[in-house]
């Protein structure tokens, strides 16, 4: 009973008791002053770490100036900060190895002659150098010798680097401002405006040539602008001035060489006019004429008669072209290849044919693509596949579509459909796409 009078009241909470481990930590927590090195705990006193370095200092920036007024800035001050415009190409030189020459040599008092001059216009690679020398040279001579236009060496390089850039109105612009033109400028002109595709003004430009006797003086001048105008004529379909240019040559007994060879092409695009073409061809072959008929004029023939249809006489062109010891390349070999193959003369398939493919193997030329396709367009006519196969592995470097197709075809005519499939699968894989007509005939071969 006494103890049960004495108990605490329920409302007085009693203190916790704290473990040894948490009143050493609390005793260390309130008393600093006591040292880590002689605590009963030294793994709970763990070494400081020590500071981290302070950060580097900043950078020292300019300061940017503050400006005095909030107003916008006056026209005066943009006119200062506005960039100047960039310079022409005729105000300074280019920075090409023509423009880097011509400042150097401003910078040593040096006068460049004329061979440098002709020189450096010889190794501008577009019009934007040939003006920067254009105008170099212009300064120069205007003040060294006055007045008179540019030396007639200069004038023709200048001409020519101009019509070979492409710049067409430049290079007319030289030629007007020369005050004396032969007949290499004349020419020059001419052949500019023949590849630009301006025929009309290459003939009428030829016309003006010819009316001017120094444009006539000099021969090799006058042929090279014949040449020029008569694939003009050829391509415009002006048979009528290409006849009174036949004319001209014929007087002039300039039948010979290129001259000839352009006559030729442009009378087998005139259609219908292979007489025309042979009478030419034999005005080529006379005694009096020192220069070889060029291959490309025979060439042209065939390709005219295999296009007409008249295989024959191609092939009577041939003859005589080796009659006349002509050498063959791949051009001419291809073609007579496939006048053979579509010929149905089975002596020209047969035995012709084998003469041509060794002369082509005699000539190294039987591993070029041209050739090896006509031998297995030809071999395949004939239905001799194994003779089409070697000729197809002879084929040097990569076949190309034309060859692909050609020896599949051979195959499927052949009835071999799945040499045919093989071949077909390898020109797929080969990156290349086959031909409608051979995917078609494979296709039917597989329902059959």
């Amino acid at each position: 009973m006494a103890r049960c009078s004495q108990a605490k009241p329920l409302c007085a909470a009693a203190p916790p008791r704290l473990s040894r481990r948490r009143r050493q930590l609390s005793m260390n927590a309130t008393s600093p002053a006591i040292s880590t090195s002689k605590s009963r705990w030294p793994a709970l006193n763990k070494p400081a770490k020590p500071p981290p370095p302070p950060p580097p200092p900043l950078l020292s920036r300019p300061k940017l100036p503050v400006p005095t007024t909030t107003s916008t800035s006056t026209a005066a001050e943009k006119d200062r900060t506005k960039k100047p415009p960039p310079e022409s190409a005729s105000a300074q030189p280019s920075s090409s190895g023509a423009g880097d020459v011509l400042r150097l040599m401003d910078a040593l008092g040096l006068r460049p002659d004329e061979e440098l001059y002709i020189s450096l216009l010889r190794d501008c690679a577009d019009a934007t150098e040939v003006a920067a020398v254009h105008a170099h040279v212009a300064r120069r001579h205007a003040r060294g010798a006055g007045p008179g236009g540019l030396p007639t060496p200069i004038a023709n390089r200048v001409l020519l680097s101009y019509a070979a850039c492409g710049d067409i109105g430049a290079a007319r612009r030289v030629f007007d401002g020369m005050p004396a033109r032969n007949a290499m400028a004349w020419a020059t002109m001419v052949s500019a405006y023949s590849d630009g595709r301006l025929h009309r003004d290459a003939m009428r430009l030829f016309a003006l040539m010819c009316r001017d006797a120094r444009g006539l003086a000099d021969d090799d001048g006058l042929a090279h602008a014949t040449v020029a105008v008569l694939r003009s004529c050829a391509r415009a379909g002006e048979l009528h001035l290409g006849e009174q240019v036949q004319a001209l040559v014929v007087k002039k007994g300039r039948v010979c060489g290129d001259i000839g060879s352009a006559l030729v092409q442009l009378y087998c695009e005139s259609g219908g006019l292979h007489k025309r073409a042979r009478q030419v061809l034999a005005m080529m072959m006379r005694r009096h004429c020192q220069e070889p008929v060029p291959e490309a004029a025979w060439t042209s023939l065939i390709t005219a008669c295999h296009r007409d249809g008249l295989l024959d006489e191609a092939t009577d062109v041939f003859r005589d072209m080796v009659s006349a010891g002509v050498p063959r390349s791949s051009f001419s070999l291809s073609s007579i290849l496939a006048v053979f193959a579509e010929s149905e003369n089975q002596q020209h398939q047969g035995y012709c044919g084998r003469q041509v493919h060794a002369d082509a193997i005699k000539r190294g030329v039987d591993t070029n693509q041209f050739v090896g396709s006509g031998l297995v367009h030809l071999y395949a006519k004939q239905g001799r596949l194994a003779d089409a196969a070697r000729a197809f592995a002879a084929i040097g470097g990569k076949p190309d579509a034309v060859c692909w197709n050609a020896m599949a075809m051979a195959y499927a005519r052949g009835g071999r459909y799945r040499e045919a499939s093989r071949v077909m699968y390898q020109m797929k894989a080969a990156g290349m796409n086959p031909s409608e007509e051979m995917a078609d005939a494979i296709r039917l071969a597989c329902f059959r």
